[in-house]
């Protein structure tokens, strides 16, 4: 998922609001915690900062895909009335980014390597998907 720097700061307040829903309690350390983590990328490098969260919100879609449709909609409320983008938002943007790969028909970038990644692991029915996944490393 590419990440805009104007949308940066709210993608990561949502970020940070679903990193305990996702994560054991006992990993988020002040070392391990994967804000802090990005928050120093950010320092140092706002882009490769941006990469990452997309990154790393492509894995939280994921590691939510099990999630009951009363889970989703709790945390949706939840989000919403923070002003943050819903757990549901999210995924359809990154089901776009999916999408969009699939109709061009090649990866252009590793940010959507790692979309079609994800999609990969999440959907039963993603034969089609690894042969773009392979090509794109194959150039790399």
């Amino acid at each position: 998922m590419r990440i805009d720097p104007s949308e940066y700061a709210r993608l990561r307040s949502w970020f940070s609001h679903m990193v305990p829903k996702v994560f054991p309690s006992d990993f988020l350390t002040r070392d391990t915690h994967p804000v802090a983590v990005l928050d120093r990328m950010a320092v140092k490098t706002p882009a490769k900062a941006r990469g990452g969260l997309g990154m790393a919100i492509g894995d939280l879609v994921e590691f939510t895909s099990d999630w009951s449709a009363s889970d989703v909609t709790a945390c949706n409320h939840e989000l919403s009335q923070l002003g943050l983008p819903t757990l549901s938002e999210v995924r359809a943007r990154f089901s776009k980014l999916v999408q969009r790969v699939v109709r061009r028909g090649h990866i252009k970038s590793d940010d959507e390597f790692y979309a079609l990644r994800n999609a990969v692991e999440q959907r039963a029915d993603s034969a089609s998907l690894w042969p773009l996944l392979e090509a794109y490393e194959a150039r790399k």
